[in-house]
């Protein structure tokens, strides 16, 4: 059955999969991403989590599963595992990049033995709204739409009502424009190995606010000897290389400051696209090091507030915001100067991310949404159990939940100004 825009009909399959083809007229240089959204009764989503894109491609059951590949998107949906609360399942198609709906010269969708051919003449939207799957009398029914979205993910995300960290009563800004998408692709082209990373990184600045941002970008180090089987695994360069692919976007020279620290601390030579391969490595030979040591100098025990004050000194001028990305596999046990260094910063523009790497002992930094003694909440952490289980999309995730909150926080306490 065809079925044309604004149409209904009756789905006779409870294992349903929907199919959407499209074709590219040859100018267009631009990506396609699909999403569907679980709504209720007030075509709202049920939580974030109701939001199945390419950062989240399935949700907690897996009754809903967003499989893509060129030229073809697959939605695949068992409607009876769906929770009862779900009373309509809308899929749309976000166009990221410069173009618009009018750069594809074909959109179809078929799904239990109906097509669609969505209408995409003389169109300037970014956004479509192809179709919604919904609940009616005991059953399920199918209604092709084709309905227009201007602006691209996130204006359609808080359409459905997802929760993009925006503050109350802040405008959200625009979409980010196309070049600084560009960019990023280009500049991490220097090193082809973290060109994938361009797409979750700007997935995750656009759902918390932070694609026009800019902040200068620290990185450091635990090389206390419990970290051993982290830096000869690797994993200590890849999340460095991750945190500098970051960096790239957050700061305008690309450059990505670090410290490491075990006993002793010491600043490193800035990290960049330039130099990041086997940065890693060339910190552990740059001289002899003792039995328990993993870079030569630092000793092998953990001391993190010398470290942080060092760090503190050099950005309590700063007119940008610091992001601190900190990583360790615990053994926490300076309670009392960890809270009085991070106490200090929070009147400065620094903002503190603690990653757990594949450790235990965590102490404070596990507490630190208890510590409410200081101007403002400039902390966060999270745990990751083994890095190499988890996802770049996930990861980008983490790293810049509770930033822009800060970054709101501190320029209502004028600690930052525009």
């Amino acid at each position: 059955m065809e079925l044309t825009s604004g149409q209904n009909t009756v789905l006779a399959t409870r294992q349903l999969e929907v199919q959407l083809t499209y074709a590219f007229h040859p100018h267009f240089t631009s990506d396609l991403d699909a999403s569907a959204f679980l709504l209720n009764g007030d075509e709202k989503v049920l939580s974030d989590e109701s939001m199945i894109f390419y950062n989240q491609p399935r949700n907690a059951n897996g009754s809903v599963v967003l499989e893509t590949e060129p030229g073809q998107v697959r939605l695949r949906l068992d409607l009876d595992r769906l929770a009862e609360n779900v009373s309509k399942v809308a899929l749309t198609l976000v166009i990221d990049g410069k173009d618009n709906i009018s750069g594809l010269s074909a959109l179809a969708l078929q799904a239990d033995g109906h097509r669609y051919q969505v209408p995409l003449a003389d169109r300037s939207e970014k956004a479509l709204i192809v179709a919604q799957i919904y609940r009616h009398q005991g059953g399920w029914k199918i209604r092709a739409l084709g309905q227009g979205f201007n602006g691209g993910l996130q204006p359609l995300a808080q359409h459905y009502g997802v929760d993009i960290a925006a503050p109350e009563n802040v405008p959200v800004p625009p979409a980010a424009p196309v070049t600084t998408t560009v960019s990023l692709e280009k500049k991490l082209a220097k090193v082809p190995a973290l060109v994938s990373l361009a797409k979750p990184i700007r997935v995750s600045l656009e759902k918390h606010r932070l694609h026009d941002v800019k902040a200068r970008v620290a990185f450091v180090l635990d090389a206390s000897g419990s970290m051993t089987n982290q830096f000869k695994s690797g994993n200590v360069q890849k999340v460095l290389e991750r945190v500098a692919a970051l960096a790239v976007q957050f700061d305008d020279d690309g450059a990505l400051e670090l410290w490491a620290f075990g006993t002793e601390f010491k600043k490193y030579e800035d990290v960049t696209l330039d130099n990041l391969d086997g940065y890693v490595e060339r910190l552990r030979s740059t001289g002899k090091r003792s039995m328990w040591e993993i870079i030569p100098g630092l000793g092998g025990t953990n001391n993190e507030p010398p470290v942080m004050q060092d760090i503190i000194a050099t950005f309590s001028d700063s007119t940008q915001p610091a992001f601190v990305v900190f990583i360790t596999d615990g053994g926490i046990n300076k309670t009392r100067e960890i809270k009085n260094a991070i106490r200090e910063s929070a009147q400065l523009p620094i903002f503190w991310k603690y990653m757990g790497l594949g450790g235990s002992n965590y102490g404070i930094l596990e507490k630190l949404d208890n510590f409410t003694d200081r101007l403002v909440d400039n902390t966060h952490f999270f745990p990751v159990d083994d890095y190499k289980r988890i996802s770049d999309e996930r990861l980008y995730d983490l790293l810049l939940t509770e930033f822009r909150e800060w970054l709101d926080e501190a320029r209502r306490k004028k600690i930052l100004r525009d």
